[in-house]
């Protein structure tokens, strides 16, 4: 799987981080930051809970090598 974040849609709320703390952090700035693009399928639950409970619609996951645009 390949995990996308727009930092331009994020509005920092937090959840991606909560829901999959391997894969998503915030900068100092407080907007998303990808840790791990490719995370394995065990993180794939978490991964997809942090897309859906994104508000803005700024976390997108997608088979490895088939671009998705996050809010898309």
């Amino acid at each position: 799987m390949e995990v996308t974040a727009d930092r331009r849609r994020c509005m920092a709320a937090g959840h991606c981080a909560i829901s999959a703390p391997a894969v998503f952090d915030h900068g100092e700035d407080g907007l998303v930051v990808v840790l791990d693009a490719n995370p394995g399928e065990d993180a794939r639950e978490a991964v997809e809970t942090a897309e859906d409970l994104c508000p803005s619609r700024a976390i997108a996951v997608a088979p490895a090598g088939v671009a998705r645009i996050p809010g898309g």
